[in-house]
């Protein structure tokens, strides 16, 4: 669900970048990027805002499918998918960390427990919810009582 102000969302980006280079992109095979593939496609591609491209590419880079192949040596590819440098440790190590804290966080997380049926709301009188549901703006009926008077008539 996407609002005017957002624009796209990320799958939508995805769908998009994967349709016009699909040897760099592919969710089911991930390969690692070039450094500085949002470059490329903002030449390439002015169809996309740098918000939209930088969105897009962080869903993108961020499934466990893509961080589990960002392995020390491993080749990064260009739009192209042709070779473009290659992924250092220093990223397969981050790649592995995020992993492993995705991991933790998911085994540490409490199963969640059935939770007791909620209590039953009291039931209400007819003239009970007249008086909650008039005429008020601010939500709160005050009742008022006529005073008799027990006047003596004057003669």
């Amino acid at each position: 669900m996407s609002t005017a102000s957002q624009g796209k969302s990320p799958a939508q980006l995805f769908r998009h970048l994967s349709a016009k280079w699909p040897a760099a992109f592919n969710p089911k095979a991930p390969r690692p990027l070039k450094i500085g593939i949002h470059h490329d496609i903002r030449v390439l591609d002015g169809e996309l805002s740098d918000d939209e491209v930088r969105r897009a590419l962080l869903a993108y880079t961020r499934m466990a499918k893509y961080l589990a192949k960002l392995n020390a040596g491993a080749a990064r590819v260009d739009l192209d998918g042709k070779p473009a440098g290659e992924v250092s440790d220093a990223d397969a190590a981050t790649a592995k960390a995020l992993l492993c804290a995705r991991k933790d966080k998911q085994e540490t997380k409490p199963r969640a427990e059935p939770e007791a049926p909620p209590k039953p709301k009291p039931k209400q009188t007819a003239v009970f919810k007249a008086k909650n549901t008039a005429d008020s703006r601010s939500g709160i009926v005050v009742e008022t009582k006529r005073r008799r008077s027990f006047r003596k008539p004057m003669a």
